[in-house]
């Protein structure tokens, strides 16, 4: 199975004086909590004269960081500063610390403001707009953990949750590989022809691995079962399509103008793929945290996934159309 979902993936590829001026102000959404808890910017350990430094360094570009919102309040500006200075000599939390290291890795997408930056930098639509997500866009570098290739690396996000208008990155995502437990009870996975074929997963076993220093109660990982992937022709143009909570039969038996996926044999199928997803808002402060599964603020207005469902209960045929 592991083999024939990586024909999914592979389909995918594709002015100086102003150091205390204020940023741009960004809009924030409801009360959130900065992401540091001190100002160790640099993830060195200890607030330190360079972590001042940095923070005067990145001021001068007048552009809002959500990083260094220290206050929280939707703008970077002075306020921010003196509170490093205050916090000079404090040692940092070992999650204040990996943050600092998961922003320094991916602050590139922190200054994305078109589409067109995102496909350059090897981002993907996969996904439509949906309320409390956006867009979801995928890095077809980090594809091998979500089909069991490997573990996925905290500091190589799998891909990018955009607003749908494109003028930012909101936030990150990781998937990784999970073991289904299915509803009969089969323990026949992945054998072909095995009664677990015919089986709706209602869990996986095990959990997802830890990411960062603190534990594992802090990091939501939310579960995507049973997800499907077909393709329909829409007008001439071809469309993923993404349908939750189903079977292995049942995802085989769904209409694709292309079957993505191979067995081992060479036998063409429609991927059928169980993995955990995790977010990380680095770049839109989020209220109900930098962990959550949802941000919202990010596209309220899009369908919900009870919408897009068509109102039944999520996420059975949670269907979904990529880009």
């Amino acid at each position: 199975m592991k083999k024939s979902l990586i024909v999914f993936f592979t389909y995918l590829i594709l002015s100086t004086n102003l150091s205390f001026a204020d940023s741009k102000k960004q809009k924030l959404c409801g009360a959130p909590a900065s992401i540091l808890t001190t100002a160790d910017v640099d993830g060195s350990g200890t607030v330190d004269k360079s972590d001042v430094k940095l923070m005067k360094k990145v001021l001068k570009r007048k552009k809002y960081v959500a990083f260094y919102d220290l206050n929280a309040d939707g703008k970077f500006n002075k306020k921010d500063v003196e509170m490093a200075k205050q916090d000079l000599g404090n040692v940092s939390t070992p999650l204040d610390r990996d943050m600092a290291k998961l922003f320094h890795q991916v602050k590139q997408f922190g200054v994305v403001d078109t589409t067109i930056e995102l496909k350059a930098m090897g981002q993907l639509k996969f996904a439509d707009s949906l309320a409390g997500h956006g867009q979801h866009w995928i890095n077809l570098k980090g594809r091998d953990a979500a089909v069991g290739r490997g573990l996925s690396e905290f500091y190589r996000p799998e891909g990018t949750n955009v607003p749908e208008k494109g003028d930012q990155v909101a936030g990150l995502f990781w998937a990784q590989a999970a073991i289904p437990v299915f509803e009969n009870g089969a323990t026949d996975y992945p054998t072909p022809g095995g009664a677990w074929m015919t089986s709706r997963v209602i869990a996986f076993a095990g959990n997802p691995p830890d990411f960062t220093s603190a534990n594992s109660a802090i990091e939501i990982w939310h579960k995507h079962p049973g997800l499907c992937i077909t393709v329909e022709d829409v007008d001439g143009t071809e469309k993923l399509v993404l349908n939750q909570q189903t079977t292995f039969l049942q995802c085989q038996l769904m209409p694709s103008i292309r079957k993505l996926g191979k067995t081992a044999n060479g036998t063409e199928i429609n991927p059928w793929v169980n993995m955990w997803m995790f977010h990380v808002w680095m770049f839109d402060l989020n209220p109900n945290g930098i962990f959550a599964n949802t941000h919202p603020c990010i596209d309220p207005d899009a369908p919900s996934e009870q919408e897009i469902n068509g109102g039944r209960e999520v996420p059975p045929f949670f269907k979904i159309h990529a880009g």
